[in-house]
């Protein structure tokens, strides 16, 4: 495969929103993770960890999602025949995406500016990913839900409400259908140039 220019990457990276059976390699995915490693973090801190859920694990992490959505009142107004549908639904597509990576990281000062630092600092290495992964063909689709905030769906998926903070979940693999580019609105709109205070 060529190699793509930064910018062109940057501008034809899509949200996948339908992906193919076939599993990413995990040398490969390693691989792109060590990549998003050189994202910008103050002191070298490395504060991304990531769980990625596959194969059959995929089942029961939609379902401990979608037990949170009902917890946040998201699924309140369905009966139960249309809930188990729902949940039928849900099964579905967390089944037919390869692999649901969840990236977290460590609280340093329960909310303060050094998890605010940290917190940027996984952001930047989840886009980096994403880009690594797009130069692979690889795609992926950035989620971030109340979810991440649910006491008991962090401890359901191992981890310390006390000691976790959860950023997103991402899916990854082999786009089956790629969106068309809905473009952006003007960068100008959102810059305010200041030459005097």
């Amino acid at each position: 495969m060529r190699k793509i220019d930064l910018i062109e990457l940057m501008r034809s990276r899509r949200t996948i929103l339908d992906y193919k059976e076939e599993k990413v390699d995990r040398d490969l995915l390693v691989k792109l993770f060590d990549h998003a490693a050189f994202a910008p973090n103050h002191h070298l801190k490395e504060p991304w960890r990531i769980k990625i859920f596959e194969d059959e694990a995929r089942s029961g992490f939609g379902e401990k999602i979608v037990d949170s959505y009902i917890r946040y009142g998201y699924l309140n107004t369905l009966s139960d025949e249309k809930l188990k549908k729902a949940r039928q639904k849900y099964d579905r597509f967390f089944k037919s995406v390869p692999h649901h990576a969840l990236f977290y990281m460590d609280k340093e000062d329960n909310g303060g500016y050094l998890d605010d630092e940290n917190y940027a600092a996984v952001c930047a290495f989840i886009q980096n990913f994403q880009l690594a992964a797009w130069s692979e063909g690889i795609g992926t689709m950035w989620t971030a839900k109340p979810t991440l905030l649910d006491e008991e769906f962090i401890r359901d998926i191992g981890l310390s409400p006390n000691k976790h903070r959860l950023i997103a979940v991402v899916q990854i693999g082999y786009p089956n259908r790629i969106p068309r580019n809905r473009g952006r609105t003007p960068i100008r709109n959102s810059i305010e140039w200041i030459q005097t205070v």
